[in-house]
Order: C-alpha cells, then sequence, then structure tokens
C-alpha cells in the first residue's frame, strides 16, 4: 500500500517569536480598546460631575465664613446620654 504524498504545509511548524508577539500586541490593543470603549461613558459623567460641581458654590472671599465653599457650618450636637446605674 502506498502513502498519498506529503506536502510542506501540512507540516507541524510552530509560530516564531515575531507571530507570536504580534499575537500579544494584537491582544493587548484589543483589551486596551475595550476598557476604553467601556470606560468612556463613566469619564464623560465624572468630568461633567466635576465641572458642574464647579459651578455650584462660590469660594469664601474675606471674612465670609458661612455659604460658601471652605466655610463653616454651625452644629447642634444632642447632649450626652446619662451613665446607667
Amino acid at each position: 500500500m502506498q502513502r498519498p504524498p506529503q506536502h510542506e504545509h501540512d507540516d507541524y511548524r510552530p509560530t516564531s517569536r515575531r507571530q507570536r508577539l504580534l499575537i500579544l500586541a494584537a491582544a493587548v490593543a484589543m483589551a486596551v480598546g475595550v476598557l476604553v470603549m467601556v470606560l468612556q461613558p463613566h469619564v464623560r459623567f465624572l468630568r461633567a460631575d466635576k465641572a458642574r460641581q464647579a459651578q455650584d458654590a462660590p469660594a469664601c472671599s474675606g471674612t465670609q465664613t458661612q455659604g460658601c465653599v471652605g466655610g463653616t457650618m454651625g452644629v447642634i450636637s444632642a447632649p450626652a446620654a446619662s451613665a446607667a446605674r
């Protein structure tokens, strides 16, 4: 019985170092691309929220201590409970 002739492309050829680096680079690029696309809406939200907060309250000026960013606020504290005997 005669064996069919083998062709060159039937032989197993391990991937070369260059091919492995190309595959690794493609995988890293794909992962970075997916992360950027997934996080983009959240980053936009954070930037808009930060801009909105910066416009909300004015900074304190001169001797102003209340109603501004960096001011103080009066706090009413409840009296401590009496010690149980």
